[in-house]
């Protein structure tokens, strides 16, 4: 499914960007090769930026500022979940909210400087860091943070399943 997403993504992730892009009349060939591809190359405004060039510019910016937008949204909510869980002396969530929170406050969206385009080598670091922030075998990623209440959701889900008769496929830890 993830997969899925992803070639959906990249593959709809151009057509998105050149939506916006006026269109460009199309030259007539004329058969001479080097006139055609001479001709056939994006106009350039006075500042050297084509029309491709500033509606990636301005999709990457409205992307930029959704992707913010909901991420504030999400830290919001995991600190209320953070402080809630504190207050409660909740042993088993507090790690898994605070490897949540920290995980987001550390996304692209939210640094300082953000950069303009993530190129290639950031956009594998980046993927990289995000990989290892969810999946790593340290005690902050959200793998191990949250271990405990994983465990103890599946366990109250079952519970609940059983109470009402219903069997739950937990691949018979219950």
């Amino acid at each position: 499914m993830r997969t899925l997403a992803r070639i959906l993504l990249v593959a709809f992730l151009p057509v998105a960007a050149l939506a916006g892009a006026p269109a460009q009349a199309q030259t007539k060939l004329t058969g001479n090769i080097v006139r055609d591809i001479a001709a056939a190359k994006p106009s350039a405004s006075t500042d050297g930026e084509t029309t491709v060039d500033k509606a990636m510019g301005s999709f990457g910016q409205e992307v930029r500022k959704i992707t913010k937008q909901l991420v504030d949204k999400a830290i919001v909510d995991v600190q209320a979940a953070l402080d809630d869980a504190t207050k409660h002396n909740d042993a088993i969530s507090i790690p898994c909210w605070q490897a949540n929170l920290e995980l987001l406050k550390g996304l692209p969206s939210q640094w300082e400087t953000p950069p303009a385009d993530i190129g290639l080598a950031l956009g594998i670091q980046i993927q990289r860091d995000l990989l290892n922030s969810i999946t790593g075998t340290d005690a902050k990623s959200l793998k191990v943070a949250c271990a405990a209440l994983w465990g103890d959701q599946l366990k109250i889900v079952a519970n609940v399943g059983a109470l009402l008769g219903v069997r739950i496929a937990t691949g018979g830890l219950f």
